[in-house]
């Protein structure tokens, strides 16, 4: 008898892809999802909707080769966390495997990744890999695609970086409009920059400023603007905080107040 890995529907020995799933049939049947692990072993799920067949059969050869503990639900694959590791490594080699090689006889784009930091630069490559388009790494670590796949490999950069810019902003604050939020910040910031001991607006300041820095990066917001908007109203707030200068008086919080107001005037 063989089995199907997906469903586990058994068949003759000398059928070779299961005619509900489509992909291989192998010598032993697959592990009972609620078998994976121990009791006290988390679970973690791979996605492979997007997988041809034969790619599901080369990972379900070289999890069973590695002796991984491993069960589907349809193209959903089911492991123990503990071994998320050496799942991912087993992912990488079947992509690496299935990776057309760069036509040298083709124009090509060279991407420099010098400047990026190395975790940017390996969810580049694992994207590359995970979308199949071929590419090289050459000795000095520049990045070399066909041409004919620049923008797609444009749009993988610009939605990594996109997603780099969120991680370095906050968690998000469910329910809290940002625009509310840059207005409250802009009006104190407005009376502020003319009095420092308006206290309604150090108040309405303060309560604006808590909530900032908790949102994350919203659409349509330039990532190096909120930055820059970020450090500003940090800026007035430690100038709040210290009160005036033995020196300047409240020329300092005055100043970061008008850098404030002048950052979001564009957008109220």
């Amino acid at each position: 008898m063989v089995w199907c890995f997906q469903c586990g529907a058994p068949f003759d020995d000398d059928v070779s892809e299961c005619v509900e799933c489509g992909v291989a049939t192998f010598a032993s049947p697959p592990q009972p999802a609620e078998e994976v692990g121990g009791p006290d072993d988390e679970q973690l799920a791979y996605e492979f909707h997007e997988w041809v067949y034969d790619a599901r059969n080369g990972l379900e050869a070289e999890l069973r080769s590695l002796g991984l503990e491993h069960a589907w639900l349809g193209p959903t694959l089911i492991v123990c966390e503990s071994d998320e590791e050496a799942v991912d490594q087993a992912v990488e080699g079947v992509l690496r495997a299935r990776l057309p090689a760069l036509d040298k006889s083709q124009p090509a784009v060279v991407y420099e990744l010098g400047d990026y930091e190395d975790a940017f630069k390996a969810d580049i490559l694992s994207e590359l890999l995970t979308e199949g388009i071929a590419h090289e790494v050459d000795y000095a670590g520049n990045l070399e695609v066909g041409e004919a796949d620049e923008e797609a490999v444009d749009a993988l950069f610009d939605r990594l970086a996109s997603a780099v810019a969120q991680r370095q902003f906050g968690p998000g604050l469910p329910g809290v409009e940002p625009y509310e939020v840059l207005e409250a910040l802009f009006f104190s910031a407005d009376r502020l920059r003319r009095n420092t001991s308006d206290s309604k607006a150090v108040e309405d300041f303060a309560l604006a400023h808590e909530k900032v820095v908790q949102l994350s990066l919203p659409w349509g917001y330039d990532a190096d603007f909120w930055r820059a908007m970020l450090d500003a109203a940090d800026e007035l707030r430690e100038a709040l905080v210290a009160g005036p200068d033995p020196t300047e008086g409240d020329a300092p919080a005055e100043q970061a107040a008008q850098t404030l107001r002048e950052l979001l005037r564009r957008y109220m």
